[in-house]
């Protein structure tokens, strides 16, 4: 009995210990102030999507084929394991900012040294390898390689608009990283230390740790760092940014599944900002959801706030003082704002038409097109009457009178709605109806929307398919897109969670399947154009060409022949 309760509590400390101090090994070689950070997951991919699958594909068949591609550039298309790389595992890209420039940075694991180190000479019969220690250097005028027994690091420059060495920024020319500065950064990966490191970042860590095709890490901080230096002065430098931007990473998973893409996405920020957000609380008004249109409906954005949450966050921007200031002259405040509704707010876009309308473009001529109208509506609900009735009135002083014309609003004692139609209006006041499809996957969260992509491109068909191509292009999405959800905005684990999902026409293939068909049906639609033109451009090149040589033949045989001389 001894023995089972000591092993029990042996076992409790270890789980609690794992799970307080996740670490990621995948982050052992990635700075910890690196912009942006994909990792793909090669073995779940290609277990969705073959190799074989992609060769069979109109692209790669005529990538194959064409004769003014060099052969060492089809070498990994024609078997990628032929590179080295071990494809069972992930391969990691991210972006560095170093000083004014950026370095993109591809890490993988290796399966065979020689076979890498083959492939890397095949493809760049110029680059040069050195050793140092048991770290492989190759390098090329573009990148450098650098390598051990397990993993590879290739360091290039990130920036493209560059002119005899130099980058162009908004102020100045910047030269870009050399060769040695390449090899130095390919250097300090493999010798990175877990203090400077995501390793001990734990919610890096969390998020490699989920199942996932792809994972996308951004660092807020680091990647707008310059544009917050250039922000200083103003009013932008009245806006305490620092608060929103530092401790602010997303941490996104996406996954290719049956008839559908699923991507989970994790937003957190730093501790002032979170001890505000972790106080929300409430979902969606259903009752709401269920006033808007259920037929018709292209989209639904809904969402619900915590209004003292929100003026909290406008505190501690520093603007709360600037925003009373102009309010007070209105007769209002920030607490009158957070009384006026109760944070419940809808918002439809429905019955997508398309009407001619005459234009004359301001010349006396005038023509026919097509326009798209549609119904919009928005509504929100009322807290204090009181308190709402004074910041309506504010914002009707504010509005322009001729963009309001055609604007229709309304309110009972429960709701407040603006529309560009009155029978939506009354239909809204007018009580619940039946609850649409869509209702189900947006309750029960403080945040959701639905997009209704076969409705949209329906409506708009007359006009996107007046061109045989755009026929084409037209009756491809209609067959593969059906709808987007997406949902969440709780508070979970130190960050604010959402979901999405883009659901497909084919519910039984999985999403990657037919991403793959897609984007072949849309290479070879681009490839045959292509050659169509190319083919014209010809044609036309010859027609002008046996028409110079011809008028010059005609103009030289009516020319009189020059006589001999006696």
């Amino acid at each position: 009995m001894k023995y089972i309760k000591f092993t029990s509590l042996v076992g409790m400390v270890s789980i609690l210990l794992f799970s307080c101090g996740k670490k990621s090994n995948m982050g052992r070689m990635i700075p910890k102030e690196a912009t942006m950070v994909v990792d793909i997951n090669a073995k779940s991919l290609l277990s969705k999507v073959s190799w074989e699958d992609i060769k069979k594909t109109y692209w790669y068949n005529e990538v194959m084929t064409d004769t003014s591609i060099p052969a060492k550039s089809k070498s990994f298309l024609e078997d990628p394991s032929k590179t080295g790389i071990n494809l069972e595992s992930d391969v990691v890209c991210f972006l560095l900012k170093r000083d004014a420039n950026d370095r993109f940075v591809v890490e993988g694991n290796i399966k065979d040294g020689k076979l890498f180190t083959d492939h890397l000479k095949s493809q760049h019969p110029e680059g040069s390898v050195t050793k140092e220690g048991d770290l492989n250097i190759f390098k090329t005028p573009e990148a450098v390689v650098g390598w051990n027994a397990d993993k590879f690091a290739m360091v290039t420059t990130a920036d493209h608009h560059q002119f005899n060495g130099m980058k162009e920024d908004s102020t100045k020319s910047v030269p870009l990283p050399g060769n040695d500065d390449l090899v130095k950064v390919c250097k300090d990966l493999f010798a990175l230390s877990n203090d400077n490191s995501l390793y001990e970042n734990e919610k890096f860590a969390k998020l490699t740790g989920e199942d996932g095709d792809i994972h996308f890490w951004i660092n807020a901080n680091e990647l707008y760092k310059g544009a917050m230096k250039g922000a200083q002065g103003g009013m932008a430098g009245m806006v305490k940014l620092d608060k929103f931007l530092v401790d602010n990473f997303a941490a996104i998973t996406v996954n290719f599944e049956d008839g559908k893409i699923s991507v989970v996405h994790n937003q957190y920020y730093g501790k002032d900002l979170s001890d505000i957000l972790k106080k929300g609380e409430g979902t969606i008004n259903t009752e709401m959801l269920k006033r808007l249109p259920s037929q018709n409906v292209a989209g639904v954005l809904a969402f619900h706030i915590t209004p003292a949450n929100l003026v909290e966050v406008i505190r501690l921007t520093g603007m709360d003082g600037f925003i009373n200031l102009f309010m007070s002259q209105q007769g209002l405040s920030l607490e009158d704002a957070a009384k006026a509704t109760k944070g419940d707010i809808v918002f439809s876009v429905s019955n997508i038409t398309l009407h001619d309308t005459t234009s004359t473009n301001g010349t006396k001529d005038s023509f026919n097109y097509p326009k798209p109208n549609a119904t919009f509506l928005f509504a929100v609900a009322i807290g204090d009457k009181d308190a709402f009735n004074k910041l309506i009135g504010m914002t009707d002083k504010l509005g322009k009178e001729e963009a309001m014309k055609s604007i229709i609003k309304k309110s009972d004692d429960k709701y407040f709605v603006v529309a560009n139609s009155q029978d939506a209006v009354n239909k809204f006041l007018s009580g619940p109806g039946a609850s649409p499809d869509y209702t189900s996957k947006l309750n029960d969260h403080p945040m959701g929307s639905f997009i209704d992509m076969q409705m949209i491109m329906k409506a708009l068909q007359p006009e996107i398919t007046k061109d045989s191509m755009d026929k084409v292009y037209y009756d491809r999405n209609i067959t593969m897109w059906n709808n987007v959800y997406f949902g969440g905005g709780e508070y979970k684990d130190g960050g604010i969670v959402t979901h999405a999902e883009i659901n497909m026409v084919d519910k039984s293939t999985n999403s990657l399947k037919q991403l793959n068909h897609y984007i072949d049906d849309y290479a070879k639609i681009f490839i045959e154009r292509d050659k169509k033109r190319k083919a014209e451009w010809k044609s036309d090149s010859l027609t002008t060409k046996d028409t110079v040589v011809l008028k010059k033949f005609r103009h030289e045989k009516m020319q009189p022949h020059n006589k001999t001389k006696k």
